[in-house]
């Protein structure tokens, strides 16, 4: 067993952090220190990401303090014994559900949103009462450095650590027998993860990715669709799991789509890859592999690399079994492929892996109503993009390829609870139909208590 694992456990076993009132007090803490810590935070994700200040705080910290806010306010009630109904063939009894932490769990968290996406599954791991072990990605040191100062001033007794390494210490840990483990990341790792996890039958919640599909059909407000979809393409330079993968639209709508995007794509980085509030693609592999994704395509604006900065890029009349369109483009490239019918699209995108996210502009409900019963998603976001995040009260999760379990509000509450079902019989009567001899009259109380 590692010392993080150890000192998670030791942590856990004192008993403090089944009190709500501490786990409220660690909270606050965390909401003072990340207030504090702003500018520093923002200079990290510049140094790993070349993150502007606005979309650092807007993407990650301004979220990571309102889900703070959120759990804190209403942690009290999450926590409480919950009463259910009993049946009556129990009677004399009550019935409820208690919310327990699971112990020590472990965060893995990626590269792409490295602050937010560590911190947020922190704050449910926390609202639940759990230890916590925090592996971030070594891909975005600035940021894993400050994650560890986080732990160490916020949590000096152990509540939460950090653990700083590669590969091989992520592997070490998911080896080892934790509670719960909690992981963000590509579908081929979070195959691994599941796979090493299994050996100590340690659940575990996997937040992946997939190629997200956004819809456009003839009804659409062209002019504000255009603008949303490129924010949803372009904020992080496409790095963004849930960001729109490709665009399906109508025919119909094709060109005159295209020639807004053109423009919004422009207006969002005038200088290409050389604007300087869009951020870097993570690393020299990952360029390179966005630079093969366009060869041979149509490309409407951008294709170019420069220094760690991809141009924004439009590509038109792409084929379904283009390289471009067989894997997740994590990147700030736009396939746009179209459709006649509303049959043909929805036949289409049957065929297709289960994404994290969908998208549809649209003015037609029944559409969306189509879409949802015919479709599988992660979650919807109807005439906007990415800002399905932005509500605690919607669970966040994949299905299928594109993840297992959900969080955010109060499901990051419930996924890092383990609920516990409990019955209190009465002991003042005790109807004797399920005892022998087993009788007609005691058989006809069976039939009026089971029916």
């Amino acid at each position: 067993m590692t010392p993080f694992l150890e000192k998670a456990l030791a942590v856990f076993e004192s008993g403090k952090l089944f009190d709500v009132e501490y786990r409220i007090q660690n909270l606050k803490a965390l909401y003072a220190w990340i207030q504090e810590q702003e500018s520093e935070i923002e200079k990290a994700l510049f140094a790993d990401l070349a993150k502007s200040n606005h979309e650092a705080f807007m993407t990650e910290i301004g979220i990571a303090l309102s889900e703070i806010s959120y759990v804190k306010k209403h942690l009290k009630k999450w926590a409480r014994q919950q009463p259910v109904k009993t049946p009556l063939s129990l009677f004399p009894a009550k019935s409820y559900k208690l919310y327990r932490p699971y112990g020590p769990v472990l965060i893995l968290s990626p590269w792409n949103y490295p602050f937010l996406l560590a911190v947020e599954p922190l704050i449910s791991a926390i609202s639940a009462g759990n230890s916590a072990v925090v592996k971030p990605s070594f891909k975005t040191p600035h940021v894993s450095n400050l994650l560890l100062k986080l732990a160490e001033e916020v949590f000096p007794n152990g509540d939460v650590q950090v653990a700083l390494g590669n590969h091989a210490l992520a592997d070490t840990l998911l080896s080892e027998p934790f509670r719960l483990i909690f992981f963000t990341g590509s579908p081929n790792v979070g195959r691994h993860v599941m796979e090493l996890a299994s050996r100590n039958l340690t659940p575990v919640v996997l937040e992946l990715g997939g190629k997200s599909p956004c819809v456009v059909d003839e009804s659409a407000n062209l002019e504000l669709a255009a603008q949303r979809i490129t924010f949803g393409k372009l904020t992080n330079a496409g790095q963004t799991c849930i960001a729109p993968d490709f665009l399906y639209v109508q025919k119909s709508m094709k060109q005159k789509l295209e020639a807004l995007l053109v423009k919004a794509f422009k207006a969002f980085a005038p200088q290409g890859a050389n604007t300087e509030t869009l951020a870097n693609i993570i690393d020299f592999p990952h360029l390179q592999r966005l630079q093969n994704l366009v060869q041979n395509e149509k490309v409407l604006l951008g294709g170019k690399a420069s220094g760690k900065k991809f141009a924004p890029t439009l590509l038109s009349d792409v084929a379904w079994d283009s390289p471009v369109m067989q894997q997740e483009i994590f990147g700030p490239i736009l396939p746009i492929l179209s459709f006649e019918s509303e049959a043909e699209m929805l036949a289409k995108l049957q065929t297709l892996p289960h994404p994290l996210a969908f998208y549809v502009f649209t003015s037609n409900k029944k559409r969306v109503q189509n879409i949802q019963r015919e479709l599988h998603f992660g979650g919807m976001c109807v005439n906007d993009t990415l800002m399905q995040i932005g509500s605690p009260e919607l669970p966040f999760g994949g299905v299928g390829n594109s993840g297992m379990g959900r969080y955010h509000g109060e499901a990051g509450f419930k996924t890092f609870s383990h609920e516990e079902s409990v019955l209190e019989r009465g002991t003042w009567l005790d109807l004797d139909f399920r005892y022998p001899p087993f009788t007609d009259a005691k058989k006809k109380l069976v039939h009026f208590f089971l029916k």
